[in-house]
């Protein structure tokens, strides 16, 4: 549990970081400092311990050759006869040696130099702490006894008194004496106020190393503070004004590189918002442009109609050069009213004029009349058109001319592109919306181009010769059509598999938007490809369809 909740603790924590550069920036700063600090103390406490263990080993030589020079006194002035008072005169040598030396020194030990000719003269080792005597290691003893030099020998120890014990050392000798031979003396000391000073030095160099990365820390996340709290600002105003805010503005408080980008900031946001009002202002222009000239272009191209007509109706009195003119001229003149047709139907758009004209009736027929107004370019260009509708009634509320209008240039569109190829059309149906289906199988597009397919003017492929196009409006106009009866239109296409389109509508506006994840039929949100979820043809309960062409797709089919 413990190690489940650590997990989750350095998750959010790298979460944050990852999202915060204040918070990135005082983690790495106190991690740089703590480990520059702990490589400082580390190596300033090797540095101070090996001072202190070579000034306490030298203070140790120091008094104990000043001892060995007391004792090597006494000893060569003496001159004693029995034994006992050879015993008596290393007791109180070993005394005088005691209190003589330095306030660490713990005991002193006397023993014989030649334990093998022992005599009458020989004196029982004495020592002053007894306690510690097994400290004296038998090969320091063996090393003293072979040594004809007096050279002090030294051996550090550990006084054990605790678990962890005292640091200390053993220093020893031998002196002669022209009574009792060579005297082994050794001397034990202990390093205990040496260690309780070296720890006191580490305990303050440790606090000091926190309490310097705590000020440290505290430093660096001000300084951060102060550096990325005016950028988070900059930030928040410019996601405001992202959101549609454009009058959303920073405080300039600054003086330094973060007051220009406060001032830069304000001076971009008022440029912007000077150029947008200036766009407006261009496309305000531009729609009263094209207003005004479809308006204006109505009176002479019904005038031209009207004579286009008129030599139509004796046109087979014509010689074939006039009677092929004729023709040309009534077909280009009936494709510039389609085009200014367009024109006025994206003014009234744009002028927010465009009204739905509501009518319950069945769906069918404004498809159905989309196709026979289609069905002759198709038969020019070879595209077969395989319509399936429900074999029952669709009732729907819905604007006709428009719904012939979105199923009309869909099938135009995919005329143009199928390349001889079938284009379908199929209808599906629930209780609450309708949706339309147009697919054609021809070269298809590319993602970029199914996100702009639906922009004013744009051609998929401008360099076709292209029969049924004229202005780029087309589409906008479906997108418009469907959006005006609260409806929804996706496309999908592969290139050389063709394009499909699903107009997914209200059977009643006044119930509000539609919502594509309860329409009968609508791509797969896993699938980029042609992959659908649901069937064509009418859905009462689930899917259950009843159809005159083809059954139930069903749930996730590829069409």
């Amino acid at each position: 549990m413990t190690l489940r909740r650590v997990r989750k603790a350095w998750r959010r924590g790298r979460q944050r970081a990852h999202k915060s550069l204040q918070t990135r920036m005082v983690v790495l700063s106190m991690l740089v400092f703590s480990l520059t600090a702990a490589l400082l103390c580390l190596f300033s406490m090797g540095t101070i311990k090996g001072t202190i263990q070579a000034q306490v080993m030298d203070e140790s030589r120091r008094d104990f050759s000043s001892q060995i020079s007391l004792a090597q006194k006494q000893l060569s002035s003496a001159n004693l006869a029995d034994s006992s008072q050879y015993q008596q005169l290393i007791g109180n040598l070993a005394s005088e040696l005691q209190n003589n030396g330095s306030g660490n020194m713990i005991g002193v030990y006397l023993m014989s130099g030649d334990d093998s000719n022992i005599d009458e003269k020989t004196f029982v080792p004495v020592s002053t702490e007894p306690e510690y005597t097994n400290l004296i290691s038998t090969e320091m003893q063996h090393d003293l006894q072979s040594d004809s030099d007096d050279s002090i020998y030294y051996q550090a120890v550990n006084i054990a008194k605790s678990e962890k014990g005292t640091p200390g050392a053993i220093l020893g000798s031998t002196i002669s004496s022209n009574g009792i031979g060579t005297v082994k003396i050794f001397a034990l000391y202990s390093y205990q106020t040496q260690q309780q000073a070296l720890l006191q030095i580490q305990f303050n160099m440790l606090v000091s190393d926190v309490l310097l990365s705590i000020a440290i820390v505290v430093i660096i996340f001000s300084v951060m503070r102060s550096v990325v709290k005016p950028v988070q600002d900059v930030a928040a105003s410019a996601e405001t004004m992202a959101s549609g805010n454009l009058d959303i503005r920073v405080q300039v408080n600054r003086q330094d590189e973060i007051g220009v980008l406060q001032r830069s900031f304000n001076e971009m946001a008022d440029s912007l918002v000077q150029k947008i009002d200036e766009l407006e202002k261009a496309g305000d222009m531009q729609r009263e442009f094209v207003s005004d000239v479809s308006h204006e272009l109505r009176t002479p191209v019904t005038t031209m109609r009207m004579a286009a007509d008129m030599l139509s109706m004796h046109k087979d009195g014509y010689d074939a050069t006039t009677r092929r003119t004729v023709e040309l001229l009534d077909g280009q003149i009936r494709r510039f009213q389609e085009m200014l047709a367009d024109l006025l139907e994206i003014s009234r758009f744009d002028a927010g004029y465009a009204a739905l004209d509501l009518t319950e009736g069945d769906v069918r027929e404004p498809i159905s009349q989309a196709v026979e107004q289609i069905a002759s370019i198709a038969e020019t260009k070879q595209v077969p058109l395989n319509v399936h509708l429900p074999n029952m009634e669709v009732l729907a509320c819905v604007d006709a001319r428009r719904i012939c209008r979105i199923v009309r240039n869909l099938l135009a569109n995919a005329i143009d592109f199928a390349e001889g190829r079938p284009v379908e059309v199929r209808l599906a149906v629930n209780r609450a919306m309708v949706v339309i289906s147009v697919r054609d199988y021809g070269v298809g597009m590319t993602a970029s181009q199914c996100e702009r397919i639906f922009d004013r003017f744009w051609r998929g492929d401008p360099s076709r010769a292209r029969t049924t196009g004229g202005t780029g409006l087309g589409m906008a106009i479906v997108l418009a059509d469907v959006r005006l009866h609260g409806g929804d239109i996706s496309v999908r296409s592969q290139m050389g598999k063709g394009t499909w389109f699903l107009v997914t509508l209200p059977r009643n506006p006044e119930n509000g938007p539609v919502n594509v994840a309860q329409a009968p039929i609508r791509f797969s949100a896993e699938n980029n490809g042609f992959c659908t979820v649901g069937g064509f043809g009418i859905a009462d309960n689930g899917f259950s369809d009843y159809l005159t062409g083809e059954p139930n797709v069903g749930k996730g089919r590829k069409q």
